[in-house]
């Protein structure tokens, strides 16, 4: 058989398959240590599929050798197998170490991008005293056997207090912080003590909501103001870019989510989705300031948002062509009573197909369709002072807290019901991924009998989850 059919053969062979062949021959063996083989596999098997490559980092395929490029195809096929099996099996389980105080409460949680997602990043609240709260970030090595803090910093928390990760790898400011003033921080991995290893690259005078961080580019949120968001550039001296302004949202249309890429950014408020350019143009009427943008497309929710979660998704098709990847966003709704609806909505925010990559975008020329589509629907419950949190990964898996019962019929106490560590593969066509079991239900990664994890963070590249208890306590699950 020729070797190009044989070659297309191997594409439709489950990969123990093709290993196994290797058994059969000489001619076999040779064939399937060819590295062509292999840069076919890894293309077609995985990069076309969509599935996170572990430890990949970045590398060029050209300079990697025809075992190298085994391992990455093999790694990343055995991890997606245990991924997506509908009760993942954890290969590996680590507490950090206990935390110093026992008052720490887990505020947010997140992977440092790059680095083979080595560095973790955790934010914790601790109360002073009656009035005052501070703030403990720590920087987590998970490299090591027990992930280690090798940087710490504490400060008192402001009223707009948040923390913002740089989603650009390749950028020297890592974190942005928003206390009595916005601070954009970087980190010394090689510093000794922890409590210097956060510094300081350079600060913005003044109280506002914090956002987004991409390369140097930060989105924040004027509270005091019309709710007008802004664009700076931190590249040396920090300075405000554009203004984005949406004359018919009142102040209080909060801004929930936001997706920068290229000249446009996407942000869902507390009902809406708008779509801005952020390119700055001069303002039609002749004012001093900064250049203003105005929606160049809206879209309105059907009801009032809890919680909503949004992320660009890897396409490797699209990328190829150079068009925007489809966007992922997780929407918990409120209900009538305030607390949380127990459905999760998936939606997607397709591409529109009349978009011309490399023109600028414009009213005519929309990234987006501005209505996103719903793909489906997630039976979530949260039951009322019970804890719920979500992670969306840039391959599209959605992770997520709710509570859970074996027999509802004898639940009567909301103690009484477990706590659900719980998942879902969103492909990036919008729709849900088959396992190798053949199912759309969701993945159940843990079920406990306690309801006091607070926070979850997913790294899918690597295959590892992370929850972080209402104590501070936080634990780290590998399934590679």
């Amino acid at each position: 058989i020729p070797l190009d059919i044989l070659f297309d053969i191997f594409q439709h062979l489950p990969i123990q398959s093709v290993l196994a062949l290797r058994q059969t021959s000489k001619s076999f063996y040779a064939i399937t240590r060819l590295r062509s083989l292999w840069a076919l596999l890894l293309r077609t098997l995985v990069q076309e599929q969509n599935i996170p490559i572990p430890y990949f980092d970045g590398k060029s395929l050209g300079s990697l050798s025809a075992l190298e490029l085994e391992r990455l195809t093999c790694r990343a096929l055995a991890l997606r197998s245990n991924w997506t099996n509908p009760n993942p099996n954890v290969k590996r389980e680590i507490d950090f170490e206990e935390p110093s105080e026992k008052d720490l409460y887990i505020f947010s949680m997140e992977f440092l991008p790059g680095k083979r997602n080595r560095w973790f990043i955790s934010v914790a609240t601790r109360g002073v005293d009656q009035f005052r709260l501070q703030r403990v970030i720590q920087c987590w090595d998970l490299a090591v056997l027990q992930p280690v803090c090798i940087a710490k910093l504490t400060y008192m928390e402001g009223p707009y207090d948040r923390v913002v990760i740089n989603d650009d790898p390749s950028s020297p400011a890592m974190i942005a912080i928003q206390s009595s003033l916005t601070e954009i921080l970087t980190i010394d991995f090689e510093e000794k003590n922890p409590e210097s290893a956060f510094v300081p690259l350079s600060t913005i005078d003044g109280l506002r909501e914090i956002h987004l961080l991409s390369g140097s580019t930060l989105v924040t949120r004027r509270p005091e103001h019309d709710g007008e968001v802004s664009i700076w550039d931190i590249s040396d001296q920090p300075y405000e870019k554009i203004q984005l302004v949406s004359p018919s949202l009142s102040p209080f249309h909060y801004c929930e989510a936001m997706h920068l890429c290229d000249d446009y950014i996407v942000i869902i408020r507390c009902q809406i989705v708008e779509l801005y350019s952020t390119i700055p143009r001069p303002n039609n009427i002749a004012t001093p300031g900064v250049s203003i943008s105005y929606p160049l497309a809206q879209h309105s929710f059907q009801q009032l948002i809890q919680s909503v979660y949004m992320s660009g998704q890897v396409n490797w098709h699209a990328a190829r062509s150079r068009r925007p990847s489809p966007i992922n966003i997780v929407v918990r709704y409120r209900s009538t009573d305030l607390w949380p609806a127990n459905t999760l909505h998936l939606f997607v925010l397709t591409p529109n197909p009349a978009y011309i990559p490399g023109r600028e975008t414009s009213l005519y020329n929309l990234p987006y369709v501005a209505q996103p589509t719903l793909v489906q629907t997630i039976g979530s419950p949260v039951f009322s002072f019970q804890m719920s949190d979500v992670a969306l990964g840039r391959y599209g898996t959605v992770i997520w807290l709710d509570n859970y019962y074996e027999d509802w019929a004898y639940a009567r106490e909301p103690s009484e019901f477990d706590q659900r560590l719980a998942g879902q593969i969103l492909t990036a066509t919008g729709g849900f991924s088959t396992s190798q079991h053949g199912s759309h239900d969701s993945m159940v990664f843990r079920v406990r009998d306690r309801n006091d994890w607070r926070r979850v963070a997913i790294d899918e590249e690597s295959g590892r989850i992370v929850v972080g208890d209402v104590d501070g306590a936080i634990t780290l699950f590998e399934y590679l």
